[in-house]
């Protein structure tokens, strides 16, 4: 037998209350075990199944009382173990459990508690460092976790399944918010024994072995009462410029697309930004009806050259990236989402960043003058004009979009700029968390094509170009690979950059190093990035 459990939260009797208002719910007599027992039957609209309303169209239907031949049943069966509730659902019957009462990631524990070490099936992720992309992975055979390649520190694991390593207990689990299990030869009559097995397993810290990341990011349901007051504390941060927030890209779309944002206020106007850095974004809402919530009535739009929507309209608390303590806890705003960092990992994490090398002051880059790079004609973004300016001035070799071609469909920059100490440039501005991973990525793929023959010749001839000697090449040891990031926010990139940043940048110099690479970071200050205000339109809509 199959069964799918949720826990509720502590305090839930498992009564009607914890079951949907809207709901058609009727209780049920129980005739074994009603001091742990309380059962609910859950019935559907009667209705016609769809089709049947397509087939009338080209046949005659002789079927009396069609809008009653369909109805859905499901059931509930509440079980009191430990103190606690479980709610036991049957066909449609997990529609009427209240979502507000329900213990999010009791399932997921409870997999990995019990999931055996060699028979993992399958996972579903959510990246939170990088973007918002949902992902499933599946074995075709029993394996290990790591053969998922989940990015434990950037990804937030939602779904564990596998086989069992307690088949007493179950032979297959799949576990998120709930817990579905398969249990042979099962009678419902032992429902409460299970139940105390299942909890039992949900408390027990043997998943800390092999997940110890388990909860070091939990996001918080969206009927959790914290949220209004951390909404709140982002709405003063906002209004007092505070350095540590950010905006970044909720959702992924293909970001050759995008050209530009608007932000429209309502009445007091809609406002075109190149990019998304706090310092314009402040001045647009510095327009905006004190009455208003900047979160909810601020709408931005990704758009591309033709003013296309390339993603839909998101408040603006979607493209909010910031970090805030609330109650002695932290708490990350990502992609309209809050999560809570466990203490420790947000600790490792700062302790990760705080010991790579940063070479601001020894390289002194230039500044990066948005409205003088907006005017340069010399490439179509201010990365590339940027680029292209510093190579002049400081004497670099430019590597920008000179591509490695290994195969029609493989290629890659060695880096942005080259030093003649051999310092490797990878620059992008710190506008969102996806930009950044761009460059991270940057220096990984790059660093990981150190011994190609194509890329050795590539990165030759700027090494001659530096330093006219074609004898000379540049070796590993010495090599150094920087991630340049321009920013208006003051002090160390270790302090200014938002949480999600600093995990990718940890990781980068993780792998990095592990390759026998140097890693460091650089500031470059970034100034005179203004909004420009563009006149009202009609309503923009998907092509």
């Amino acid at each position: 037998m199959r069964l799918t459990m949720y826990l509720l939260r502590e305090g839930a009797d498992g009564g009607k209350e914890d079951l949907r208002q809207r709901a058609n719910v009727r209780e049920l007599r129980v005739r074994v075990r009603a001091d742990r027992l309380t059962a609910y039957i859950v019935e559907g609209d009667s209705k016609a199944p769809s089709w049947m309303k397509e087939l009338n169209r080209i046949a005659d239907l002789d079927v009396e009382h069609r809008e009653t031949l369909s109805r859905s049943y499901g059931a509930v069966v509440f079980v009191k173990t430990g103190g606690r509730v479980l709610a036991v659902c049957f066909g449609t019957g997990f529609h009427a459990v209240e979502p507000a009462q329900i213990e999010r990631g009791f399932g997921l524990r409870t997999t990995a508690n019990l999931v055996a070490a060699e028979r993992v099936r399958g996972a579903q992720t959510r990246g939170v460092a990088s973007n918002s992309r949902d992902q499933k992975t599946f074995l075709p055979t029993d394996g290990t976790f790591s053969d998922l390649a989940v990015e434990v520190d950037e990804d937030w694991l939602r779904e564990l399944s596998g086989k069992s390593g307690v088949p007493s207990i179950a032979t297959t689990l799949a576990g998120a918010d709930s817990l579905r299990i398969t249990v042979p030869e099962f009678s419902l009559n032992a429902l409460p024994e299970k139940a105390d097995e299942v909890f039992s397993a949900y408390q027990s810290d043997d998943y800390k072995e092999r997940f110890a990341f388990l909860g070091q990011i939990a996001p918080l349901d969206r009927s959790d009462p914290r949220i209004d007051q951390l909404d709140q504390l982002v709405v003063e941060q906002l209004s007092a410029h505070e350095a540590g927030i950010s905006f970044a890209m909720p959702d992924p779309f293909t970001q050759g697309d995008l050209d530009h944002y608007e932000f429209a206020l309502g009445y007091q106007g809609r406002y075109r930004l190149e990019d998304v850095l706090p310092s314009a974004v402040f001045k647009i809402l510095e327009q905006l009806d004190k009455a208003k919530n900047p979160l909810v009535d601020v709408k931005v739009s990704a758009l591309n050259e033709d003013d296309e929507l390339v993603d839909r309209v998101h408040p603006l608390k979607s493209y909010v990236q910031t970090e805030v303590q609330f109650q002695g806890e932290d708490f990350l705003l990502s992609a309209g989402l809050w999560f809570a960092v466990r203490k420790d990992f947000s600790s490792t994490v700062q302790s990760q960043v705080d010991r790579i090398a940063d070479l601001t002051d020894e390289l002194s880059l230039p500044v990066w003058d948005a409205k003088v790079l907006a005017d340069d004609s010399r490439d179509k973004t201010a990365e590339g004009s940027y680029n292209i300016a510093t190579a002049e001035t400081e004497g670099y070799a430019l590597l920008d979009k000179k591509l490695v071609i290994f195969s029609a469909y493989e290629r890659l920059e060695i880096s942005d700029l080259l030093t003649p100490a051999g310092q490797l440039l990878c620059v992008k501005s710190a506008s969102s968390s996806a930009t950044l991973s761009h460059l991270v990525a940057q220096a990984i793929n790059s660093a990981g094509a150190w011994g190609d023959v194509r890329y050795q010749d590539k990165l030759g001839e700027a090494w001659v170009s530096l330093h006219g000697d074609a004898t000379s090449s540049l070796g590993r040891e010495e090599a150094v690979f920087v991630l340049a990031i321009a920013t208006p926010k003051p002090g160390p990139l270790r302090e200014s950059l938002f949480f999600f940043a600093k995990v990718q940048v940890a990781n980068c110099a993780r792998l990095l190093e592990r390759a026998g690479f140097r890693v460091a970071l650089a500031r470059i200050e970034m100034i005179n990035f203004e909004p420009v205000k563009v006149p009202r339109k009609s309503k923009v809509v998907f092509k």
